[in-house]
């Protein structure tokens, strides 16, 4: 697969990478569209991790489903989150998810 690979902050490459596969409990997702955060033009917080390929706010569809997974399927059009909720605080029991107390906590 190409994927779009950062060294720096004006060094982005398209380079051909291993396609992939989906373990148990995940999906594949051919991604159609990437937005770039404030978190991938910081080169002094990228660059030591260079190279890599950014973008984790994603939306596309799913290619393939893992071992367990029944909720997904080939073909459905899918908006992939970059934080995982709880599901145990407050905000999570209510259907917040976007407000979980783990979105607040340091690393």
């Amino acid at each position: 697969m190409r994927a779009a690979v950062y060294y720096r902050n004006d060094d982005v490459r398209i380079e051909d990478r291993p396609r992939p596969a989906a373990g148990p409990g995940e999906l594949l997702v051919r991604i159609i569209a990437s937005g770039i955060c404030g978190s991938d033009v910081m080169e002094w917080y990228r660059v030591k991790k260079a190279p890599i390929v950014l973008g984790h706010e994603v939306s596309g569809t799913v290619e393939s489903a893992g071992e367990g997974v029944t909720a997904f399927h080939p073909g459905d059009r899918v908006v992939v989150s970059h934080h995982v909720p709880c599901m145990t605080c407050a905000f999570c029991l209510e259907g917040k998810h976007t407000l979980c107390d783990t979105l607040r906590s340091p690393c």
